[in-house]
């Protein structure tokens, strides 16, 4: 045998020693160590005892306890029920002086849910909203500026979501033992909160029926996501209108990949004659250089046959960047819009104002209340931008968020308005949130503004 065969083989040897050490190394650690489950429960000291709900049967919600064994269902489920009902209690008073009226008012509004968790995955989920009847809010309106004062009833018990979810595979696991097809397929049906692009697109509660198919694996990513929605009833169109006779399908994805998770949504709503729509969105969420994130949608409408009341021809350009600045957990943002023509959403409900309420609080409806947002959140022909920045205090239960803010519609002059607003919250004990809001500036056609709020959270 030659020398270089031999040192060939000494090499091989102390590479096969050498990655045999690792395995030697765990399977002696596995003998000496007993890694099975154990027995009893372990003590979770370092968790805080958590609120308790409304109403709570079964096995404790995130409670830290042994899980239940719960029973099997002949298709191999394995059912462990739970009866939860929660609930947000609002109230708020709030003033708007400026422009051609003056209001004050107080108004309540409360959302209450009851949910039936079959398993981890399939649920029923009923919710209602007994002081809010549409856009009137259970309350009293001031007599300001020579109008009468009146109390507002908005006590109305109709369901306002009532919907079923769950997953084939797991509802029926023996359908697929081996788990050769794929049917870990999402499934939902009743009336549901869809919420399409952030709420640009859609943010509405629907009647229909969706599928979803979840963790597929595509090149280049590490999961998609697509579903389909179909809906026939509660499509509010994107001017406001009921759209009562309106049906609506949309397709979703989402793709993850390592430099941004990428989305994109096509819907159509078959409304009345002439008001039927195709709308879109794609949008792209990210970081770049360690610590900026950002955040861009390209959103577009069309009437099939020409715009109508319901349906705008335009496009809708959204631009977020935000940071947290060294040493804190504080977030500065700057958001852009543009819009060309006359875009609106294909489905918005009445109380969640239009489609740029989530560019800043100066674009938000408050969602209580007849008082709208600061600003006019409607995307026709138009120029904004929200420049903030909110400031966390003691460790996250006090905060501040103090913005700029400006929109200009360049095809006239009303619709523009330049303005400030300030945030203030506070958690007080465990259930209760202090609001406060202000807020000024001026508008086109009206002069100066200026409005303010103080609500009461109460979580239940």
């Amino acid at each position: 045998m030659s020398a270089t065969s031999e040192g060939w083989r000494s090499r091989a040897r102390a590479w096969l020693l050498a990655a045999a050490l690792p395995l030697l190394w765990v399977v002696g650690a596995s003998a000496a160590d007993d890694l099975s489950l154990p027995e009893e429960p372990s003590e979770l000291e370092s968790l805080p005892e958590r609120p308790r709900p409304i109403l709570e049967l079964g096995s404790g919600y995130l409670e830290a306890e042994p899980i239940p064994l719960g029973f099997r269902l002949p298709g191999g489920a394995v059912w462990q029920p739970q009866l939860l009902v929660w609930g947000t209690l609002r109230s708020a008073l709030q003033a708007e002086t400026g422009g051609d009226v003056d209001r004050a008012e107080w108004a309540t509004r409360f959302d209450l849910f009851g949910q039936l968790s079959l398993t981890p995955t399939e649920r029923l989920v009923i919710g209602i909203e007994p002081f809010q009847d549409g856009t009137d809010f259970t309350g009293y309106r001031f007599g300001v500026d020579g109008e009468e004062a009146s109390w507002v009833s908005g006590l109305e018990v109709d369901v306002d979501s009532l919907f079923f979810e769950g997953d084939l595979g797991e509802l029926i696991p023996r359908l697929d033992r081996d788990e050769w097809w794929p049917l870990d397929l999402g499934f939902m049906v009743g009336r549901v909160p869809v919420v399409l692009q952030d709420g640009f697109l859609i943010d509405d509660r629907m009647t229909g029926f969706g599928l979803v198919q979840n963790s597929i694996l595509a090149t280049g990513s590490s999961n998609l996501r697509v579903s389909l929605l179909a809906a026939f009833r509660g499509v509010n169109r994107g001017r406001g209108e009921s759209g009562a006779d309106s049906r609506l399908v949309a397709l979703s994805s989402e793709l993850d990949r390592s430099e941004a998770t990428w989305s994109l949504d096509l819907v159509y709503v078959d409304g009345a004659s002439g008001t039927d729509g195709f709308f879109g969105g794609l949008s792209g969420i990210g970081r770049f250089l360690g610590r900026w994130n950002w955040t861009a949608r390209l959103l577009g409408s069309t009437g099939v046959g020409g715009s109508s009341d319901e349906v705008g021809d335009g496009v809708l350009g959204v631009l977020g960047l935000s940071v947290a600045p060294r040493r804190t957990h504080d977030v500065a943002y700057l958001n852009l819009v543009g819009s060309v023509g006359e875009f609106t959403a294909a489905s918005r409900s009445p109380d969640r104002g239009g489609p740029l309420a989530r560019i800043g609080i100066l674009f938000e409806a408050p969602g209580v209340g007849s008082i709208g947002s600061p600003f006019s959140n409607d995307a026709d022909h138009l120029i904004g931008a929200a420049l903030g920045y909110q400031k966390f205090f003691q460790g996250g239960r006090r905060q501040v968020v103090l913005e700029l803010g400006a929109r200009s519609r360049y095809d006239a002059g009303d619709g523009d308005a330049l303005g400030m607003g300030l945030r203030f919250q506070q958690a007080l004990g465990r259930r209760f949130i202090l609001r406060v809001d202000g807020y000024g500036g001026t508008r086109s056609g009206h002069g100066g503004f200026a409005g303010g709020r103080a609500e009461i959270v109460l979580k239940l």
